[in-house]
């Protein structure tokens, strides 16, 4: 896909600092009565965590969404400056997941699919994102159209 200027200069200059902005994502959420929240920080991305209990469903869904980072070397100011503009992009791109849900335009499960937490008998997650785009990569390049496996055998 093409990526027009203004798709990527978005936030390009952002002046709010990182930390900011993930006090503003933990108020949000907050807001929401979403309070089991964690971000990761690592040197290549960053991982923001979150458990939301749905009215009628009896467990709670995991989030996790995973930020790569592209600029993973070089000079602190410039690490900074990436920091901050992913940031302000998470910060919106989570306001605008949650006004669609508010206006009835999509559920939760529907706007985070990608992003929810799954977890075999073995303790081990991956994302619904992870365990089915390979998949669905595969049928796209074969024309088929199989059935999803997203545990396997548990193994």
């Amino acid at each position: 896909m093409k990526k027009p200027r203004w798709i990527i200069d978005a936030y390009k200059g952002s002046e709010i600092h990182w930390s900011k902005s993930q006090m503003e994502i933990h108020k949000k959420l907050n807001e929401l009565d979403i309070y089991d929240v964690r971000f990761t920080n690592l040197r290549d991305r960053f991982a923001l965590e979150f458990l939301v209990t749905l009215p009628g469903k009896d467990k709670p869904r995991a989030v996790r969404i995973v930020v790569p980072l592209s600029s993973q070397t070089g000079e602190e100011k410039q690490r900074e400056r990436e920091l901050n503009r992913i940031h302000r992009v998470l910060v919106n791109h989570l306001k605008s997941k949650f006004v669609a849900i508010a206006s009835g335009l999509s559920e939760f499960e529907e706007e985070f699919m990608s992003h929810l937490v799954i977890t075999d008998k073995h303790g081990n997650s991956r994302t619904m994102g992870e365990a089915l785009l390979p998949e669905y990569h595969k049928a796209i390049d074969s024309g088929e159209n199989p059935d999803f496996k997203l545990l396997g055998d548990g193994n």
